[in-house]
């Protein structure tokens, strides 16, 4: 049976509720967009989609691999954006700063190790963000992305980040469910 995949890290409350009061601003301006709830709010490593259940035990050996020699880090929630940036931005997002690259470095260890596997190697440059909602339409755009614009200095918290979790997603009219299937912590 097919299950719908990812690789997170998870937010703390404090970044959370931050979030949370950025989303509240955002929704100031009236702009037509779909939010992800807070309690879904997360740092998407890697994207697996629809995939055999049987081969999760497999998946989760290779992401204690990619990990077995990663330390605990320090990672800050600073800034805010859309993609694609320009005229028609379709993600917002705030920003995770990892200035050491650690994600970078594990990610692409996820990435490559998991295509052996069929999973979809992803050739886009890894961008650590949490997806704060979704552009639906251009209705008040120019409202929507000046806010964007006054957090693009603003910190959101600092977290220390110790490990990675593989989520399961089941989607509805409501929006999807996430369901934490383990937690691989580092070293």
């Amino acid at each position: 049976m097919d299950v719908r995949l990812f690789i997170a890290i998870e937010i703390t409350d404090t970044i959370r509720k931050n979030l949370s009061i950025f989303q509240n601003d955002l929704k100031k301006t009236s702009a037509d967009i779909k939010w992800v709830a807070p309690e879904n709010l997360h740092i998407t490593l890697k994207f697996i989609g629809a995939t055999d259940d049987d081969k999760i035990g497999n998946i989760i050996t290779v992401i204690n691999q990619s990990v077995v020699n990663i330390k605990p880090f320090d990672l800050c929630y600073m800034g805010a954006g859309v993609f694609p940036a320009g005229k028609n931005p379709r993600v917002i997002f705030a920003k995770a700063v990892d200035s050491n690259g650690v994600l970078t470095t594990i990610y692409e260890k996820l990435n490559s190790q998991l295509s052996v596997m069929g999973i979809t190697y992803d050739e886009r440059k890894f961008e650590a963000h949490v997806t704060v909602g979704r552009v639906k339409t251009r209705k008040n755009i120019n409202n929507l992305m000046d806010c964007i614009n006054s957090y693009r200095d603003f910190t959101f918290g600092n977290e220390n980040i110790d490990h990675l979790v593989l989520m399961k997603s089941d989607l509805s009219r409501e929006g999807p469910t996430y369901t934490r299937l383990n937690t691989i912590s580092f070293g």
